[in-house]
């Protein structure tokens, strides 16, 4: 059984602008900066063996700040960037047909199939542990979704994960 704690990254430029990031490091706001302060105070009294996170910088920034007063082990892991836009990332959502992504982008199936190898690693390399994972809105909602069995038809009904909130799940 592993006991994980799925967080989101602090507000970003980026997210105020709404640019696809995709792989982008993206740039924590000031209030980016207050929400990764603030996910950290809700955190401090949970046990926590171990943080994975995305190697992306607006994630990596918010565990930094959340986590600043604790010496947990952290590895940093690329199954968990968001969503690859392709020739979209940097551009602002409204300038494009979002029912016709570009064909260099990362599908919802393949995000999807990410999410569930994410998954699968983590049963066998942290059994019996209490994780901390820390990455982006639609990877984390295809996580959420292979945690909970949802079909990827049904992604859409998984809620939207806030800047810097915080769930938690049990996986068997």
């Amino acid at each position: 059984m592993i006991t994980l704690y799925l967080a989101r990254h602090g507000q970003t430029k980026e997210n105020t602008m709404r640019i696809f990031q995709g792989h982008l490091p993206g740039e924590l706001t000031d209030e980016g900066i207050e929400q990764a302060k603030e996910l950290g105070k809700e955190l401090e009294n949970i046990h926590i063996d171990c943080i994975i996170s995305s190697d992306l910088k607006r994630v990596t920034d918010t565990v930094g700040y959340a986590m600043a007063k604790r010496n947990i082990p952290w590895e940093k892991n690329k199954l968990l960037r968001e969503i690859d836009w392709g020739m979209w990332t940097g551009l602002k959502i409204e300038s494009v047909n979002v029912k016709n992504p570009p064909k260099d982008a990362e599908t919802k199936e393949m995000l999807y199939e990410r999410a569930k190898s994410f998954i699968d690693y983590l049963k066998s390399n942290y059994d019996g542990k209490h994780v901390l994972v820390v990455a982006h809105g639609l990877i984390n909602r295809s996580i959420q979704a292979n945690i909970e069995g949802a079909e990827i038809n049904k992604l859409h009904t998984i809620p939207h994960m806030k800047n810097a909130e915080v769930r938690k799940f049990i996986i068997q």
